[in-house]
């Protein structure tokens, strides 16, 4: 009877959403490696995130803004700002331009969502 006990407790425990990231990664490619991290491809990589988050007015308006003597730090890194000279193009990786966009995201989730939708369910 206690074994059974404990098997249910087992069950309903491995039922829960956990914190920890999935033991294994699915749906992992491999892909040719670019030549480049910047330039122009970078440039339009953080464009295309602008105009996925539905921001791109918005969030060109806050990368020139970004990491900039009278702006704003990234959202996404630590890196040190210079002392002096700034680009006026911008100060900032994709990966900045990427978190940038998702925060200036005009996308929105209502009440109502929650209504439907609790976090304990949204966790699993």
């Amino acid at each position: 009877m206690e074994e059974n006990n404990k098997k249910k407790v087992e069950e309903e425990i491995s039922r829960e959403p956990n914190a920890e990231n999935p033991f294994t990664l699915l749906d992992l490619k491999l892909t040719h490696v670019e030549k480049s991290a910047a330039g122009v491809p970078a440039v339009m990589a953080a464009f295309s995130d602008l105009f996925e988050e539905k921001a791109p007015i918005r969030g060109m308006r806050a990368l020139f803004k970004m990491n900039q003597m009278n702006g704003f730090d990234c959202p996404s890194c630590a890196w040190p700002d210079p002392d002096d000279e700034r680009s006026v193009l911008g100060e900032y990786c994709e990966n900045g331009a990427k978190a940038l966009a998702e925060e200036a995201t005009t996308k929105r989730v209502t009440p109502e969502f929650f209504r439907q939708n609790s976090v304990y369910d949204l966790a699993k």
